[in-house]
């Protein structure tokens, strides 16, 4: 379980680390309410953002904790699941 949980942090850690990359480059014309949508969900660091400046690397830590903490809700509530599939056959 915790390989996993560790899994999403380091999903979480490349997704803001190709958004940290690909964002300076970006044209402004992808400043649309469905662009920014996009960076809400894959990228909930960039909401802490909005209120103080947050740094490059700040951002890409903060963003793998999410998916840290996000992946570690999932695995708790998909662990009981897997033990009743394994106690039923």
């Amino acid at each position: 379980m915790t390989r996993r949980i560790g899994l999403w942090m380091l999903l979480g850690l490349a997704v803001a680390c190709c958004w940290a990359v690909a964002a300076p480059y970006m044209p402004h014309a992808y400043n649309s309410g469905i662009f920014w949508t996009v960076v809400k969900i894959t990228a909930p660091a960039s909401l802490f953002g909005r209120d103080m400046p947050l740094g490059v690397l700040w951002f890409i830590l903060l963003n793998g904790a999410v998916y840290a903490v996000v992946g570690s809700a999932i695995e708790l509530l998909r662990w009981p699941l897997h033990q009743w599939k394994r106690t039923s056959v």
